[in-house]
């Protein structure tokens, strides 16, 4: 399977700074909390995909079954904190942002916490979802509204 992700301080800022002349045509100066969190985000994703299509292709290779798991709703919480410490990106993001003068709470703070659910089994699904992928078995969370 894939390797862990790493991103190097300058890559971050890099991918922080094109994300946002690309996608918002702004600079980090006059740019919000919530484009600031896009831009994190999408530079986070960038250090994955690359994992992401490799995982894929290895299971596909290897010809096994998986797991499709179906919730009228996932209680994931939000995304962008637990991705980074999860990839153990922090202190080249907490640099990164530091640098470009962006307190990484407030661009985290700026993610919608994505409420599919209301309840207990919204959290029993994502906790499923957790499992799976910390056991590495290859898996999907699929319902309403769930995207990856």
């Amino acid at each position: 399977m894939a390797k862990s992700a790493t991103f190097t301080k300058k890559q971050v800022k890099d991918g922080v700074t094109e994300h946002l002349r690309k996608e918002y045509r702004k600079t980090i100066a006059n740019a919000s909390n919530a484009q600031i969190y896009n831009a994190v985000a999408m530079t986070i994703k960038d250090a994955v995909v690359s994992n992401w299509i490799e995982t894929h292709e290895y299971f596909e290779k290897a010809n096994v079954k998986t797991v499709y798991y179906l919730s009228m709703e996932f209680l994931m919480g939000r995304f962008m904190g637990n991705a980074i410490l999860n990839l153990s990106l922090e202190k080249p993001v907490q640099e990164a942002l530091a640098e470009l003068g962006v307190d990484v709470n407030l661009a985290e703070e700026s993610e919608p916490d994505p409420g599919l659910g209301n309840g207990g089994l919204g959290r029993l699904a994502a906790c499923f979802l957790d499992s799976l992928s910390t056991l590495g078995y290859p898996a999907y969370g699929a319902g309403i509204r769930y995207h990856y």
